[in-house]
């Protein structure tokens, strides 16, 4: 059979016509079409066009496709999209208890970070476009410059959470980086009501023993510690026992960091003349059964502290002290009467944070030296287990690294008349610490015993805290 490969010009003008119309033709649907053909050539056309109609579809879109690339590319991103999605960081972050919102750039992403429990997890990874955009948007919360990325800028804004209608007092701080521009949102006045006494680290015995000396209506209760030891959380969990609608509760804080209901809260503002001392003295003027002052800072805000607690007010504060002996100690050597000071304390607590084991992966080991050593106290009455829980190496789905959070050692100073006697007295501070081990006191560093023994609290984490044991 010989193949002929011409085909005439009807032929031909029928096949571009397939190719430029790139319609996919069968030959059943092109034989009314190729019907005026030599029935010699239609089978050649009909298969033709099955094979070009495709190549024509491509050649017929392939550049309108090029265009709609090039302006979806070039079309600035939704505005409103992004903003939800920053109304959802903030709100994932109130759910989650978190005290701070880190968005960082990285070389070809943006990575929000919250901080939980003091540690740092990562929340969600976008597109770098998306991170910045996101920047954007916060920073036109705060009523920043979005266009300046080079020069650090700060700022605030307040952000309703639509689901429960809390509203928190945010912080922000922008810092040029190498990678891009970071923002550190902190999130202030988060709700109170997370906060309990049950839930900070106190077991059921020393809750009994605080609600007990609580329901005083006057008096001075310090909550003492090294800076970021959770001396707020804790004062707030007190406040939590005593506030309610019945009495009037004041608090002056620098910054409020927790809203509590039923309370009257001022933020402290220097350059306005709002200062710790001017705040008490007016506090006083307003009827109050309850007031919490952030930090006692100097002995005139102590002086009207105490005053305070003489007149009829249940006052709580925080002060910066190594433990409750310590705290004790600084306030007797401040120039207040000391019958007058040994009369308004009523409790002190002390307090450090540790991070709490994951029950479900953590591992048991054998104590070593720091662990012996941390137990070697001669007034401890925990004795050293035979074996201590540490963190898995991995961990599991219900922590982090091994790690469920935070919680707290305590040591809670009850003044009694022994305490009274001493702070009127001239005896030395060890003096005090041995009667108080002689009278069943329980110091932090036995509570974090305790924690240990019971595998709770990792020992490496204890003796960071408190520090090995010296003699």
């Amino acid at each position: 059979m010989r193949w002929s490969f011409f085909i005439d010009a009807q032929s031909l003008a029928l096949a571009w016509d397939a190719v430029r119309l790139g319609g996919w033709m069968t030959g059943a649907a092109l034989s009314a079409r190729f019907s005026g053909l030599n029935h010699k050539w239609r089978p050649w056309a009909n298969t033709l066009s099955l094979v070009a109609g495709p190549l024509g579809w491509i050649a017929h879109l392939a550049p309108r496709a090029w265009s709609w690339v090039i302006a979806l590319r070039s079309r600035e991103p939704d505005p409103a999209g992004y903003e939800q999605t920053a109304h959802d960081i903030l709100a994932a972050a109130l759910v989650a208890g978190a005290s701070d919102i880190h968005l960082e750039a990285q070389e070809k992403s943006y990575v929000v970070r919250f901080r939980q429990f003091g540690l740092m997890q990562e929340h969600l990874r976008c597109a770098r476009r998306a991170g910045e955009m996101l920047v954007s948007v916060y920073k036109v919360f705060a009523d920043l410059n979005t266009a300046e990325r080079n020069h650090l800028q700060d700022g605030r804004f307040r952000w309703t959470d639509p689901a429960s209608g809390h509203v928190l007092d945010v912080r922000i701080a922008t810092s040029p980086a190498l990678s891009g521009e970071k923002v550190a949102l902190r999130l202030l006045n988060r709700p109170a009501s997370l906060l309990h006494l049950s839930k900070i680290g106190l077991d059921a015995e020393a809750c009994d023993s605080i609600r007990r000396h609580l329901r005083q209506p006057e008096g001075l209760v310090l909550v003492a510690g090294p800076t970021g030891s959770g001396k707020t959380s804790t004062s707030y969990a007190l406040l939590q026992e005593i506030s309610g609608p019945s009495v009037n509760t004041v608090t002056i804080e620098d910054p409020v960091e927790y809203a509590l209901p039923h309370a009257t809260q001022i933020g402290i503002n220097p350059k306005m003349g709002v200062t710790f001392e001017t705040s008490l003295r007016t506090v006083l003027r307003q009827d109050p059964n309850i007031i919490f002052v952030g930090e006692m800072r100097d002995p005139e805000s102590f002086r009207i502290g105490v005053r305070a607690a003489m007149s009829g007010h249940l006052v709580v504060s925080t002060m910066h002290a190594r433990d409750t002996v310590g705290a004790l100690t600084a306030l007797r050597n401040l120039d207040i009467d000391r019958q007058v000071l040994a009369a308004a304390v009523r409790m002190l607590i002390s307090q450090r944070l540790v991070r709490e084991l994951c029950p479900a992966c953590r591992v048991w080991t054998v104590p070593d030296a720091d662990t012996r050593a941390f137990f070697s106290s001669p007034h401890l009455r925990v004795a050293l287990p035979e074996r201590v829980a540490g963190p898995s190496a991995k961990g599991c789905p219900k922590c982090q690294q091994g790690f469920l959070g935070r919680t707290g050692v305590f040591e809670i100073m009850r003044v009694d008349s022994k305490v009274r006697s001493w702070v009127t007295g001239g005896e030395s501070e060890q003096e005090l610490r041995s009667a108080l081990a002689a009278g069943g006191f329980i110091d932090m560093r036995e509570d974090a015993c305790a924690k240990i023994a019971s595998g709770r609290v990792w020992v490496d984490d204890a003796v960071r805290a408190l520090g090995v044991f010296e003699g």
